[in-house]
């Protein structure tokens, strides 16, 4: 009996240990291909503990194949249709329909990867590792044509405060937002789509909410809440965030001893040169512009460092040639992995002022590049006193990640940004993703987002924003 006993607590133990090995490199490993390959080395181990939401989310590869909507509904529908009838597998929420409505989904599936597509990308990844059904709207009819179909599986639709969309969501023949929101919702008919206005959620990129119920209702990328009271005009807004732990993992980490002594400089356009938040808008030279400033080309020379850059000419003046200040190479256009790989072999990410809230100094921080944040504004007679900054990337700034993975310039701070930049150059960091960006917190926000019934907060809001119908 006492050897049984022990046999049994023997194996107890060694499937606890196992259990809590699989959970550690789930958590710790950071890379993707790691944990896959774990999982695929070992049948029995992929058998038993089948991957968690985190590692469905960090592979991607569910939607390689999906390039067009028709494609990408016809697979979802089928699977739905399967579920539903129990002629097939149906997993955790597989019954349950996200509706994205915004075009930005669509676009992210056509290959498009500006800013709201990697949100969109990332949001995407969390729905389908909680298991939960997709569906693509083209266009406001297609929205309708897929709500008729699908209404009494929709669990949320994702859209944006615009155009027709707005039209319905105060129109009584397209919401349904009876006062109180107390009566059982009616199906669609001929002449009513009945769309709860509790389930309408509404992104919003910039700073601000959305109609017509507010912040509750407004999915925000950046965590505004944290931004100084004079800067939050989203305050209450629901933080989703995004994530690019998948993407950035996946490009190699260039070791500093390796980089070359590179910089790259951070402009979509290379009008952004002559804008009023450009980072070095007051060349000192008589004669000097922005465009032809001898900033980078004396740095270069002085300090070996080979700038780059990759810049769009659109929207330059009359009679202003298409051409960088002079020290800066322009490389072509180049694919997402291309840039990252450009990116990853860079010391230093120089932002200049322009694009605001990019992804891409998050994306930089992920390769192991420190970035340089332009601060265009700043009380005057209280430099030091951040809550009345506005930066380039203020979701860096206000969220208090600082040197060595983010310097502060002050714009028109020559030396001050001769001095971060040599820094930078010379202080190598490792991987860094804020722990609001890892996939395993989008998740858990998400997750919040899909589950919640927000019928109740909705008729608060109701009565906050004075919401009527038009008719």
């Amino acid at each position: 009996m006492p050897v049984l006993l022990q046999s049994r607590s023997l194996r107890f133990a060694l499937f606890i240990v196992s259990l809590l090995s699989i959970t550690f490199l789930l958590d710790v490993g950071g890379s993707k291909s790691y944990v896959s390959n774990r999982l695929q080395s070992n049948p029995l181990a992929s058998a038993s503990f089948p991957p968690d939401p985190v590692s469905i989310a960090l592979d991607g590869k569910w939607k390689e194949d999906l390039k067009n909507v028709d494609n990408f509904n016809y697979v979802y529908e089928q699977k739905l249709e399967d579920c539903q009838s129990g002629e097939g597998p149906c997993k955790k929420n597989q019954d349950r329909v996200i509706l994205l409505a915004w075009s930005q989904f669509s676009n992210t599936i056509r290959g498009s990867m500006q800013g709201e597509n990697v949100w969109c990308d990332a949001m995407m990844d969390a729905i389908h590792a909680l298991g939960y059904s997709m569906l693509l709207a083209k266009d406001t009819p297609h929205v309708y044509e897929l709500w008729r179909r699908h209404h009494a599986s929709v669990q949320l639709i994702i859209w944006e405060d615009q155009g027709a969309k707005h039209a319905c969501l105060h129109n009584s023949t397209c919401v349904y937002a009876p006062p109180g929101l107390d009566l059982p919702v009616p199906p669609p008919n001929s002449t009513h789509l009945n769309v709860p206005i509790w389930k309408v959620f509404n992104t919003h990129w910039w700073n601000g909410s959305s109609r017509p119920l507010g912040s509750p209702f407004t999915l925000s990328p950046e965590p505004y809440d944290h931004w100084p009271e004079r800067r939050n005009n989203a305050k209450g807004n629901f933080y989703v965030g995004y994530s690019l732990e998948r993407t950035c993992l996946k490009a190699p980490f260039t070791p500093h001893a390796q980089r070359p002594r590179q910089a790259y400089v951070y402009a979509k356009q290379l009008n952004y040169f002559l804008e009023p938040q450009y980072i070095l808008s007051n060349p000192p030279g008589v004669g000097e512009t922005p465009l032809n400033d001898t900033f980078y080309a004396n740095l270069a020379r002085t300090d070996n460092i080979t700038w780059l850059g990759q810049f769009k000419g659109d929207g330059m003046p009359e009679g202003v040639p298409p051409i960088p200040p002079p020290g800066i190479s322009q490389v072509q256009q180049m694919d997402r992995p291309s840039f990252q790989r450009v990116m990853g072999q860079s010391r230093v990410l120089l932002g200049i002022g322009r694009p605001h809230l990019s992804p891409t100094p998050y994306e930089a921080l992920c390769l192991g590049v420190p970035f340089i944040n332009p601060v265009d504004n700043w009380n005057r007679e209280d430099p030091e006193d951040r809550d009345k900054w506005d930066a380039q990337q203020d979701g860096l700034l206000y969220t208090g990640v600082g040197e060595p993975y983010v310097y502060h310039v002050r714009k028109g701070d020559r030396d001050g940004l001769k001095r971060a930049v040599r820094k930078a150059m010379e202080t190598p960091i490792e991987r860094f993703i804020p722990p609001h960006m890892k996939m395993s917190a989008l998740l858990d926000r998400m997750k919040v987002l899909l589950e919640t019934d927000w019928r109740p907060t909705a008729k608060v809001q109701m009565e906050v924003t004075k919401y009527v119908l038009d008719g």
